[in-house]
């Protein structure tokens, strides 16, 4: 009686994307360490200055967010049937760098302030709803892709760490003193974290380009 063949020892194109896939978080993982010590380095020069309102701070972040949305509308450009779910996640975005500037709009435009950015995601979900009868394989196919878990782990970081955390009231109960400059302390607290969330979507939407828009079948 023949043998079985022997398992291959070559790699599978399967393989060798999971593997590709694995190395590239690897990398995303250092370029974030790399951007903390930036951080480290630029707010030891600026001190408190780098975390003030309008500061450089939330200037990187409205220009993280400026690429974020970019990147996506880029991609939605492409011939894919992908397309409906990169104009959600670029409404996303566009609502998020319009909150980024809620003070100046609650001074510019009474009553209607920044709230409008809504807007744009229910237009994102509009698109979903309205391609839903070709949506189910892609949209099944990013639910289980590495850009969206990045996604999933950038909304941990912005909102229950860096919002929760960067709670001024949160942070006099805990550290037991109502009189320490708490808003300070949030600024340094939550910015950072805001600017790392959005660095990680940023990466998110390279990988999504990588996963489904750039690669070769």
């Amino acid at each position: 009686m023949a043998l079985n063949n022997p398992p291959s020892a070559n790699f599978s194109a399967s393989d060798k994307r999971t593997i590709a896939g694995i190395l590239r978080q690897f990398a995303y993982i250092g370029l974030q360490v790399l951007v903390v010590f930036l951080l480290w380095k630029i707010a030891d020069v600026y001190k408190s200055a780098f975390v003030q309102e309008h500061g450089a701070l939330e200037t990187a972040q409205s220009v993280l967010l400026a690429c974020i949305t970019f990147t996506f509308l880029l991609m939605a450009t492409a011939k894919s049937c992908f397309r409906p779910i990169l104009l959600a996640l670029a409404s996303l975005a566009i609502a998020a760098l319009i909150r980024e500037h809620d003070a100046y709009l609650e001074n510019t435009i009474p009553y209607v302030s920044w709230y409008f950015c809504w807007l744009f995601p229910i237009a994102g979900l509009y698109g979903l709803i309205r391609h839903r009868n070709g949506l189910r394989e892609p949209l099944m196919a990013f639910l289980r892709s590495n850009s969206f878990h990045m996604m999933l782990t950038s909304a941990v970081i912005i909102v229950p760490i860096a919002q929760c955390l960067g709670h001024r009231s949160f942070l006099q109960d805990m550290l037991g003193d109502p009189t320490i400059n708490a808003i300070l302390i949030r600024r340094i607290v939550e910015e950072p974290l805001e600017l790392l969330g959005y660095i990680q979507i940023l990466l998110a939407a390279f990988e999504f380009g990588i996963e489904f828009i750039f690669r070769r079948h």
